[in-house]
């Protein structure tokens, strides 16, 4: 079986969103006041923007399984008996 080419798309540059909301913003969020939820300004940016990107990542997930670029197939297991294609168990040693 050939691996599947892989494709770009213009919604995969929503990845690029985090690194520069975390390396880009620090200038501008580098300050301990105003205190959210008790955190310093910047660690409160930092940890929203770690929580943004597992949003974003599972939008382009979805987005790429709706396009059929993606999929939770394990290359070399049969789905329905979740052996491999030689027979040998996942879980044997």
């Amino acid at each position: 079986m050939r691996p599947r080419q892989q494709e770009w798309h213009a919604y995969h540059a929503l990845a690029l969103l985090p690194a520069l909301g975390m390396l880009g913003g620090l200038p501008w969020a580098n300050r301990v006041y105003p205190l959210v939820l008790g955190l310093p300004f910047l660690m409160a940016w930092l940890v929203g923007w770690v929580i943004a990107t597992a949003a974003l990542m599972a939008c382009i997930l979805r987005l790429d399984r709706s396009r059929g670029l993606a999929s939770d197939d394990v290359p070399g297991k049969t789905v329905e008996t979740g052996q491999s294609e030689t027979g040998a168990s996942a879980d044997a040693p």
